[in-house]
């Protein structure tokens, strides 16, 4: 295709994200009431990732303290059989500015995390991350911010946080561990340093709004990099969270609109959305004089895109309900160019059922599974790697994952939930750089999470 058709349409579609971007903004400014996203269950309020506002109810402050556990073990495939061990402690705040310094409408937000001990994700070699919580030890500040209502309903957000705690958020998809059930594995392989996502919060703006019943608005800008910028594990260059206080990167818009059926506990909520990332971003296969990577007279050096985007959708709904059982599930779908993201394609789906045996109305089953689609042009060109140095090697199309979940629910405020994980081609190896095939068909995960709040 000629490079002036192939200017044209990367051009096209990074404005009709800034369209919708832009037209989400638009009705923001002018909507009349705002609608928070729905409550998270309790495993994800527990994890302090989603929901973690605790919210001052008629106090000028509130504080919490919340401790997540998990104990994982590969027991088969991977990269290597094994056990792993991590933590985390969070210390959690809300003030209501009003009571404390006479600033009607606003609230602020602060949150410390205590991280020790390791993931299995590498181990795994998964780019399906095992566990939520994984993150290299460190004391780490993550959110500091500060939220003002404006009108009725309608709030401003400002500071650092994530776009992971409001975003692309399925209620029914918290209760698993996996971390792609929460922020998608797509947009944290894509994204510099994964996005504004846990453990990196970065500083933004976001504004949230409900310009008729039943339809919530949301749009957010961050700095592009949360991390700041320079090679390396991200987490170890900001290892304490206090890069993100500085407006690194260019800028990371994302933007949604959902509708629901209404109510405390909506019946369905169907949600389109989409981002936009305005920094340069390498191309997969070709250099920047246009001749494949893996070639022998090729430069070495990728040709830069301006811009990366994507587009997804996702539904969450109340299937069944009797007494105090409740089946509920959800679909979730993203698209992004195949030249710059090595995953171009994501879907997640999953189900969960409340008090599954009599008796127990706290506990939670569930299972859920994931596909991320490796993108074309990088799996030609790890091929073509490997080809110079022997046979073809046989790699992945996408990998795959099912986890079973059960959550017993032993007070309140105290929860344990083993959990079981089939990940299908493990495949990070495909994004460090030419591999030594073959890689890993498998990999079985058995795990036990704890969690609890104070």
């Amino acid at each position: 295709m000629p490079a002036k058709a192939i200017k044209h349409r990367e051009w096209k579609r990074r404005w009709l994200a800034l369209a919708l971007c832009g037209t989400t903004l638009f009705a923001g400014t002018g909507a009349r009431a705002g609608q928070q996203a729905p409550e998270a269950p309790q495993s994800a309020q527990l994890s302090g990732e989603n929901g973690e506002a605790i919210r001052s109810r008629g106090s000028a402050a509130t504080f919490a303290l919340t401790y997540n556990s998990d104990t994982n073990s590969d027991l088969d495939g991977g990269d290597g059989r094994g056990a792993a061990y991590l933590q985390r402690v969070g210390l959690i705040g809300d003030a209501d500015l009003y009571r404390v310094l006479g600033w009607r409408g606003a609230t602020a937000h602060v949150s410390l995390h205590l991280i020790n001990g390791t993931g299995l994700s590498g181990r795994a070699g998964t780019l399906l991350p095992v566990s939520g919580i994984e993150a290299e030890p460190a004391a780490r500040l993550f959110n500091l911010w500060i939220e003002q209502r404006l009108g009725a309903a309608t709030t401003l957000r400002a500071g650092q946080f994530t776009a992971a705690q409001e975003f692309a958020v399925s209620p029914t998809a918290a209760l698993f561990v996996n971390s792609t059930f929460g922020w998608p594995a797509s947009f944290a392989t894509d994204l510099p340093s994964g996005g504004p996502a846990y453990p990196l919060a970065a500083p933004g703006l976001r504004l949230a709004a409900a310009p008729f019943a039943r339809t919530t608005l949301r749009v957010a800008i961050f700095a592009g990099d949360p991390a700041g910028p320079g090679t390396g594990d991200p987490q170890r260059r900001d290892l304490h969270g206090l890069n993100g206080l500085r407006f690194k990167g260019r800028p990371f818009l994302i933007a949604e609109i959902a509708r629901s059926a209404g109510g405390a506990d909506p019946a369905w909520t169907a949600t389109l959305g989409g981002w936009l990332h305005t920094g340069r971003f390498d191309d997969l296969a070709r250099d920047d004089r246009g001749v494949l990577l893996a070639a022998p007279g090729s430069s070495g050096d990728p040709f830069q895109h301006r811009g990366d985007s994507a587009i997804y959708a996702m539904v969450d709904a109340r299937l069944w309900k009797s007494d105090t059982r409740t089946l509920r599930g959800f679909v979730r779908a993203s698209a992004s160019p195949a030249d710059r993201n090595p995953i171009d394609r994501y879907l997640d789906v999953g189900l969960s059922l409340s008090s599954p045996l009599r008796g127990r109305p706290g506990d939670t089953f569930g299972v859920a599974f994931a596909v991320a689609r490796i993108s074309p042009r990088l799996r030609a060109l790890r091929i073509a790697q490997a080809e110079a140095a022997g046979p073809t090697p046989a790699l992945p199309r996408f990998e795959a994952l099912a986890e079973a979940s059960w959550q017993f629910s032993l007070s309140p405020r105290f929860y344990l939930q083993p959990n079981a994980q089939l990940i299908l081609h493990p495949s990070a190896a495909l994004l460090a750089g030419p591999i030594a095939p073959p890689l890993p068909s498998h990999a079985l995960v058995l795990a036990l999470r704890t969690s609890f709040r104070l």
